[in-house]
């Protein structure tokens, strides 16, 4: 009997232990310079099931279904339905980095921090973003995009005093519109509508001494391939601005959290899974078209210089673009340039057949039909559209540039 209540005890104790050792597990994506990124938890963010923790904390749990013992956002916010589910996630090491979360139901979600921490998290960088899913839906996978590099200015304008967002609206070669600043009460509010790229932006103010001000922006609207952010400048004099500078940076890594459980208690198996944009280096030669449907004749590119072009063409940039290319199409075909481009997502093949037609695009159209991800990662692809210049022999030369800067990379190329 003695040895029997002996095991019994080691066996309660072994599995006190496991379950202790299981509710430590922590779902991270560490970046090889020490920033981590942690899904700490989720819980319901619709209002149709909200109603029944009308006198009582939402309660949250963790991705892998289990309960999260203390709440981490102290605020009782309710969404306004359609199945949707409020994440936050908690970053360590590098807290300039921001990102943006994907989803079934939406294009572009910001991440935003938690400005209302709960007891025992007042430390800690917490962040938080909305997804929406399917009704019923028990599982799916989280991925989130990391912005870490450095800004680059995408854009510059002066402003002028008499300028308002009533006479002027600022135009851009970087395929956005900014709403000239104005004031509202001690803030300055600057509009910005702009194409949705696989990077982050932002928008710096500049004073007349040479002081800086940045707001990353709200984002208060989105339709097809567009969104709209909404900048707040807090306690600043339009009057003193000098001028602005629109900076983006590329998404470096993509975070997948696979299998992520949209129950509470339903229980599954969470993978952390993170991966860093490809990109074809010079001196690097082209990958083959695995995955890649294209009519390219292998004849018509020897000892010819290739401009490869990957592009949506439900975007405004790339469309942009593919017209720029067709215009110089001839002239490019005298300086031993061969252009073949490929749709870089998904769209119906009769739909892409209709606009290369109608209007009249002169070189090869292909289209990604593998691992869409997987392509865009072997070629580089870090956003759309994305340029790539090679030599005669195939050999990258370029990459990632604007086709305002074609010219420019050419000449380099064509010097012995």
């Amino acid at each position: 009997m003695k040895s029997y209540i002996c095991i019994l005890i080691c066996f309660l104790g072994i599995s006190a232990y496991a379950a202790t050792e299981e509710s430590k597990e922590k779902f991270t994506a560490a970046l090889p310079d020490g920033t981590t990124i942690e899904l700490v938890g989720l819980r319901y963010f619709d209002v149709r099931y909200l109603e029944q923790f009308k006198d009582r904390d939402i309660p949250w749990w963790r991705p892998d279904g289990s309960p999260l013992p203390n709440s981490p956002d102290s605020r009782q916010t309710r969404g306004a339905g359609g199945d949707s589910h409020l994440f936050l996630i908690r970053a360590t090491g590098d807290s300039s980095c921001d990102g943006r979360a994907v989803g079934p139901w939406n294009t572009t979600l910001s991440i935003k921090p938690v400005t209302q921490k709960a007891k025992g998290f007042e430390e800690d960088d917490l962040r938080h973003f909305t997804l929406r899913f399917s009704p019923n839906q028990k599982q799916a996978d989280i991925k989130l995009g990391l912005a870490t590099g450095d800004w680059k200015v995408a854009d510059t304008w002066t402003i002028r005093p008499r300028w308002t967002p009533y006479n002027l609206i600022l135009s851009s070669s970087d395929q956005l519109i900014l709403r000239c600043p104005e004031q509202k009460g001690s803030d300055v509010i600057a509009e910005v509508t702009q194409i949705i790229t696989e990077r982050a932006t932002r928008l710096i103010l500049f004073d007349k001494d040479g002081n800086q001000y940045e707001s990353e922006g709200e984002i208060q609207g989105e339709g097809v391939g567009l969104v709209r952010h909404v900048h707040r400048f807090k306690n600043l004099d339009r009057s003193s601005i000098e001028h602005i500078e629109f900076q983006a940076r590329p998404y470096e890594y993509w975070i997948t959290f696979r299998n992520v459980s949209l129950q509470p208690g339903q229980k599954t198996q969470v993978d952390v899974d993170l991966k860093k944009p490809g990109t074809l280096l010079p001196g690097e030669a082209l990958p083959n078209f695995d995955g890649i449907k294209i009519d390219f004749p292998a004849q018509d590119s020897k000892n010819k210089i290739l401009l490869a072009c990957f592009f949506d063409m439900e975007q405004r940039s790339s469309r942009y673009c593919i017209n720029q290319l067709a215009k110089q199409a001839e002239q490019l075909k005298q300086k031993s340039v061969t252009i073949f481009t490929v749709q870089a997502s998904k769209i119906d093949k009769n739909k892409l057949d209709e606009w290369v037609k109608k209007y009249n695009v002169p070189f090869p159209v292909g289209k990604i039909e593998g691992d869409e991800e997987k392509i865009r990662f072997t070629w580089g692809v870090k956003s759309l559209p994305w340029l790539i210049l090679t030599d005669k022999k195939h050999i990258v030369h370029a990459e990632g540039f604007s086709i305002n800067e074609f010219d420019e990379r050419l000449l380099k190329e064509k010097k012995p």
